[in-house]
């Protein structure tokens, strides 16, 4: 039977999948496996694998020659498919069943989940289990197409026959997480440069330079993925997700707009705008009160489209039925965040004091010409060719088929669930948002117009890698709060083997993703959480977010372990919130932990805690800073439970995070002197400021919101003048902070302070982090002459003449991420943990000689990995993982200038 064929014929059995019937049918018929029927012994199971299933597993087909590789069916002794479950099962079926692929189905055998393990020798042989899931509702494309792979006969066969090897070979191939990535990220990457590309498309009036269109397109592909992680949030008893599938479905799209025709532009205005800005930005209506979501004709107010006022509906003109758009808007959930913030606003006019103009980024307005717009055939309608050769600058490239943006996300399944680095589902989950976003971040050179990926230097770190950072930057943290020295813990079956004392054997079972427990006595749990309540992380470059949230995953699943009930967890929010000085903010922090806490809300109080004060992010790019808050919001709506009855169906508003991620230039600092006068009025207004941005975090109302930052621009005000007056800072530094604002996320600022802009104290000796984490830009030097920063007296000074006056470790030929060791390690405190991967020259090449001497003053290494020329990252060759600690200053250590010894201290 001709693939296509195939895969529609398993699509539709797994479309109608209620029962054994449709297994027999897929597996026997279809699929060419053979027929078996045997019920497995669970004698001297573990009680935990015994308990979560219904009855016997059986072995229901086999395969290959030798009918060694087996197809097992499991029925869970549960109403859902929970991992927890299935992974005692799969543990014990393994010793029996090395080859085989694993179905769990739950107890109505209406969901299903296709299991398959692979091992990965790369990490000593530790198991990779990959899931395809099968339910209704879900979308089968993605499952269909993967699962028709498995069919016997488009195997090919060894020499001797068809081995239970071969079998499992090919079910690897089929369960590849990153190849379904992949394809997606190809269908974006098409559709972003025919949107960029087509003819009819108008920006809005402010968005006029191409890298200012580029991140117009990303910012719209951004908001479309994050509604469509939300309609796997189902509301409970219907199926439905939390936004209706009706604004996405084409034929319906064709009753709701009264032109719907390919070439008009009123999909956008009339459907998405409306749904971003004033439907997942806005409240919901509430009983007894004045509708607050409703058309701007209907504002009692001034209807004037400049007033700005983006919390009411637009261009219900557009509209065959306004009141079924409003139907289906009104009953979506209020989400907060900056991701729906609407980027047009009045700003101070340049030529004319005390008036205002307008800026539109957005173009959210009923005036045709101040709206963007973008062509319906865009989001939906046929497959197109597009000639791409020409803005991709490649003069043989044939035209591209391009589809829809509607019909590539309808192709593939997503899901809220965080993949792990060994438990992952075959589908889009979170983590996309930085795969796809730093691949397109990267895809345009602003000065040349050329694709250039390494235009921002950046690139993307492989999972298993990053967890691998995140383990010893934490390793190294707890043991130094157990009292201990702190050692790195190589991947299991490293050469180096890693230590092996207990507390050591200890921390790497709290840390791992496969291990249950961890061993540590009462008072040293008490101080491991305490130590985590104080943490602060820094990715000083972090791109779209994939370390950041590592390790939030990674901390989470720690205090899972430590911390089941949350109950010292919550006690820990509820002492820091008793020591805020003000008293309404006080009681706000108060009622903000009993929502958060609030109906055993799992791991959303745990999440949102370690947002809010222990994880930290700064990059240079706003739209990358954004897609790192998106990946934060994402994993909190995962643990929202929906109460059709509650307000807001139950879901918590998404916390403000414009003062934990920042956009800055990390490599800038600022010229901090010492604090010689006024010094109580400096902290006093500090702590006020702090204040402020603690109610800010969890604000949830427009006015609460317009209010905290118009306090906060009046606290930085005055304190840019406190500090000035006290020595404590320069003129010119005093005025650039002054002049920074938190709440425009769209402008990068020159410099990045974590005192002034984290509201962590700044002392002059020593910094301020416990951990920093990431991969640096890597921008070659070449890159870096013409580039300019703002220097200390506000004017353009070159780049590298600025990094010259700042840097001990600067030579003329070194590329940037060079700058960022020594930046990073000066914003650790003593003792604070560096896991950096980047590339290996700076240890190798001279331009890192003077990096080299000046880490051996300052820091101890704890581990390297070199991973010579594996082919790790597509975008630098030779990459190297480097674990250092800081120390005290030391004039002289016998670090090896050369990195001879270092190399030789764990192999890679």
């Amino acid at each position: 039977m001709p693939g296509r064929d195939l895969q529609q014929t398993v699509h539709d059995i797994l479309r109608d999948l209620r029962g054994m019937d449709g297994l027999k049918r897929l597996f026997w018929e279809e699929l060419g496996y053979d027929r078996a029927s045997a019920d497995l012994s669970t004698r001297g199971w573990p009680d935990e694998a015994r308990k979560a299933i219904e009855e016997p597993p059986v072995q229901f087909a086999t395969g290959g020659d030798d009918d060694s590789f087996h197809i097992v069916v499991v029925r869970l002794k549960s109403d859902t498919l929970k991992r927890g479950l299935e992974r005692p099962v799969l543990a014990r079926l393994l010793k029996d069943h090395p080859t085989a692929l694993f179905v769990f189905a739950n107890r109505a055998r209406t969901h299903w989940h296709f299991v398959n393990v692979r091992y990965d020798a790369d990490v000593g042989r530790r198991r990779l289990t990959r899931r395809i899931t099968v339910a209704p509702g879900e979308g089968l494309r993605t499952a269909a197409e993967r699962i028709q792979m498995l069919d016997v006969q488009g195997m090919s066969p060894g020499l001797f026959g068809l081995s239970a090897l071969d079998i499992q070979q090919r079910h690897d191939e089929a369960f590849n997480v990153e190849k379904v990535t992949r394809e997606f990220y190809d269908e974006i990457f098409t559709w972003y440069y025919w949107a960029s590309s087509h003819p009819d498309v108008v920006y809005p009036p402010d968005v006029t330079r191409p890298e200012d269109q580029a991140l117009f397109l990303i910012r719209l592909l951004t908001r479309m993925i994050f509604c469509w992680f939300l309609r796997e949030k189902r509301r409970p008893g219907t199926g439905a997700g939390l936004v209706p599938d009706d604004l996405f479905d084409p034929r319906r799209i064709r009753e709701l707009l009264k032109d719907a025709s390919p070439a008009a532009t009123t999909y956008y205005p009339a459907i998405l705008q409306n749904l971003f800005f004033a439907t997942l930005n806005t409240e919901m209506d509430r009983p007894g009160r004045p509708p607050v979501r409703r058309f701007l004709e209907e504002h009692d107010g001034p209807t004037n489209d400049g007033h700005m006022v983006h919390q009411y509906w637009r261009n219900d003109a557009l509209m065959a039925d306004p009141r079924a758009v409003a139907s289906l808007l009104r009953g979506i959930p209020f989400l907060n965040g900056g991701l729906f913030e609407c980027l047009d606003e009045r700003v101070a006019s340049p030529d004319r004091p005390g008036r205002t103009t307008e800026v539109r980024l957005d173009g959210f307005s009923t005036k045709r010409a101040k709206q963007p717009k973008l062509p319906n055939e865009l989001f939906y309608g046929p497959e197109r060719k597009a000639d791409l050769s020409e803005i991709l600058q490649e003069p043989d490239r044939r035209p591209d088929t391009v589809r829809p943006l509607l019909d590539i996300l309808r192709r593939y399944r997503f899901t809220l669930t965080e993949n792990t680095p060994f438990d992952q589902e075959v589908a889009l989950d979170p983590e996309l948002l930085s795969h796809v976003f730093e691949n397109l971040l990267a895809v345009y050179n602003s000065e040349t117009g050329a694709v250039a990926r390494k235009a921002s230097g950046s690139f993307y770190t492989p999972r298993v890698q990053a967890d691998w950072m995140v383990d010893q930057a934490l390793m190294a943290y707890f043991t130094e709060a157990l009292g201990g020295a702190g050692q790195p813990t190589p991947p299991s079956g490293h050469p180096s083997g890693g230590g092996d004392d207990e507390t050591t054997r200890k921390l790497r079972s709290l840390l791992s993703w496969e291990e249950e427990g961890h061993g540590f006595g009462k008072d040293e749990t008490a101080r491991l959480i305490a130590a985590i309540d104080r943490l602060k992380a820094l990715d000083p470059a972090c791109g779209s977010g994939a370390f950041p949230m590592s390790l939030l995953l990674k901390l989470v699943l720690v205090l899972r372990k430590l911390d089941p009930r949350n109950l010292a967890w919550r006690k820990r929010q509820e002492e820091n919130a008793a020591a805020i000085e003000s008293g309404p903010i006080r009681d706000q922090a108060f009622q903000a932990i009993e929502r958060a806490f609030a109906r055993d809300h799992d791991d959303y109080g745990r999440k949102l805690y370690l947002i809010e004060n222990c994880i930290y992010g700064v990059d240079i790019q706003p739209i990358a800073a954004q897609i790192a808050k998106l990946r934060f919001f994402v994993t909190l709506i995962v643990d929202q439970t929906i109460d059709p009855d509650a307000e807001n169906l139950g879901v918590l508003p998404l916390p403000n995070l414009e003062t934990k991620i920042v956009v800055a230039n990390t490599l800038m600092g600022l010229r901090r002197g010492q604090l010689l006068l006024g010094s109580d009025r400096v902290r006093r207004l500090e702590r006020q400021l702090q204040d402020v941005r603690h109610k800010y975090f969890t604000a949830r109302r427009y006015r609460d919101k317009k209010a905290a930052r118009e306090k906060d621009a009046l606290l930085c005000a005055e304190l840019a003048e406190a500090l000035e007056a006290s020595g404590e800072c320069t003129p010119e530094d005093a005025r650039r902070m002054a002049a920074w604002n938190p709440y425009n996320t769209n402008v990068s600022a020159s410099f990045f302070d974590p005192g002034w802009m984290f509201g962590l104290p700044s002392p002059k000796e020593d910094g301020v982090f416990d951990i920093a984490i990431g991969n640096p830009p890597y921008i070659r030097q070449e890159e870096l002459k013409g580039q300019t920063v703002v220097g200390p007296d506000g004017k353009p000074m070159p780049l590298k003449e600025a990094l010259r006056d700042q840097y001990d470790c600067y030579t003329g030929t070194a590329d940037l991420y060079v700058y960022f060791y020594e930046r990073s390690v000066r914003l650790l405190r003593t003792g604070g943990a560096l896991s950096f991967i980047t590339s290996n020259k700076w240890f190798r090449a001279g331009y890192g000689k003077r990096l080299r001497a000046w880490l051996a003053q300052f820091t101890e290494p704890l581990a390297l990995l070199d991973f010579g020329d594996a082919p790790v990252f597509t975008a630098v060759a030779y990459p190297v993982i480097a674990i250092l600690r800081k120390r005290e200053h030391k004039t002289s250590s016998g670090f090896d200038p050369d990195g001879t010894q270092w190399q030789k201290s764990v192999k890679g």
